[in-house]
């Protein structure tokens, strides 16, 4: 990124953020600082809680550089009668004062967002008194700097690494809300199913998770069951199903195995194709088979499971916001050149994502409609024309270490 040039020295005690402190008030961003322990050592231009909204605003005005981004945190902010204030003369500064931060404020902020926004009145976020949450992973390119290619490594071509290197996000989304309940990261080489056992913590009873057929293993389907929650999960031809009972409505039951401790898990499976009418006549779909905890077909019909798999897109629907709205196209990368600032970045995007997929849902719930119907794009763009709330970069009785 160019390091453009900031004029002034240093910043007022007020910004306006408008959205952004919506849900991430200053009272929690203090919270955020200084359970992370990321206070400056002596008050600086750059103190920590503005630096925590200034990585934040970087996921709204993604297209712009550091100096474009404080430019749009400040340029509207009045001056108080003798204030006097300068700004960093070079981004430099800013780089440093991220990487003083850490990621651990914005990880601990996305924690206190992070989770379920629908009621049992929001359409589409319930199926027979079952909260509907998808499970699913994704990549991001990040730039190609020695750091974050020895640590996050990406696709090859023969011996060579091909194109940027890629940090994998898994992340489980509520169906209807598209809210995020919990999210991690990790290296490319780090499969979706070994980081998916990070989340299975957000899981319990009253849930039934979704989830495609790169995950389905023993251990994380005993693992992802025993929470409470109920699954559904499509597997992939090399599931092995042998038929124990065929029941009435033509699904059947079948044990999962353990090959090593022969432990045994009961599952109900529903095979079933999709048939498309066209101009060439009919289409049939490959075959789809689903296993559930979901034993009983009087209580879980298998037609209704079907559709409810069509669901999973849920998670699909959230990073396609994430990567083209938000992020401002599948080809962006993000601006960090370590690991750790990656980290920072990562949590800092969600946090976003997660404030601005609340405006939405509190917008759906306010007009009675479902949460969909609810262009995200037009709430990020408000979200980045919303310049209007004062806030006190550090809570009053705060004093610097």
């Amino acid at each position: 990124m160019a390091r453009d040039h900031i004029a002034g020295d240093s910043f007022p005690e007020r910004v306006r953020m408008g959205l952004l402190t919506r849900t991430f008030t200053p009272e929690l961003v203090h919270q955020a600082v200084e359970e992370a322990g990321a206070w400056e050592e002596r008050t600086k231009a750059l103190p920590s809680t503005l630096m925590v909204y200034f990585t934040l605003a970087m996921w709204l005005f993604t297209g712009q550089g550091y100096g474009g981004v404080l430019r749009e945190l400040l340029e509207n902010i009045p001056r108080r009668a003798g204030e006097k204030w300068t700004r960093p003369a070079r981004t430099g500064s800013v780089t440093k004062a991220r990487a003083r931060l850490g990621a651990a404020p914005l990880r601990w902020l996305f924690g206190q967002v992070a989770g379920v926004q629908g009621t049992p009145a929001t359409p589409g976020v319930f199926w027979r008194g079952r909260r509907l949450v998808s499970l699913d992973g994704t990549l991001f390119d990040v730039p190609a700097s020695d750091a974050n290619a020895a640590y996050f490594g990406g696709g090859s071509n023969g011996e060579r690494q091909a194109g940027y290197p890629q940090a994998r996000m898994v992340a489980l989304g509520e169906c209807g809300t598209h809210a995020v309940v919990g999210a991690v990261f990790g290296p490319f080489a780090t499969g979706e199913r070994t980081l998916a056992h990070r989340l299975l913590h957000h899981l319990k009873a009253g849930i039934l998770l979704l989830a495609d057929r790169g995950f389905p293993s023993f251990t994380l389907w005993e693992k992802a069951a025993a929470t409470g929650a109920d699954l559904l999960w499509r597997v992939s031809d090399s599931f092995r199903l042998p038929v124990v009972e065929v029941l009435p409505d033509g699904t059947y039951l079948s044990r999962l195995c353990e090959q090593r401790t022969k432990r045994t898990v009961d599952v109900r499976v529903i095979e079933y194709t999709i048939t498309r009418t066209g101009e060439h006549g009919c289409e049939t779909s490959e075959l789809f088979c689903l296993i559930t905890t979901l034993l009983d077909p009087e209580t879980a019909p298998a037609a209704e499971l079907a559709e409810l798999y069509a669901r999973r897109w849920t998670s699909e629907t959230i990073y396609r916001h994430i990567k083209i709205e938000q992020r401002g196209g599948r080809t962006a990368t993000l601006r960090s050149n370590s690991p750790a600032m990656v980290e920072q970045e990562l949590w800092a995007m969600l946090c976003v994502y997660q404030a601005t997929r609340q405006l939405t849902t509190d917008t759906a719930h306010e007009h009675h409609l479902p949460p969909g119907h609810i262009s995200f794009k037009n709430a990020l763009n408000a979200a980045r024309r919303t310049v209007g709330a004062d806030f006190p970069p550090s809570p009053p009785g705060r004093q610097d270490p």
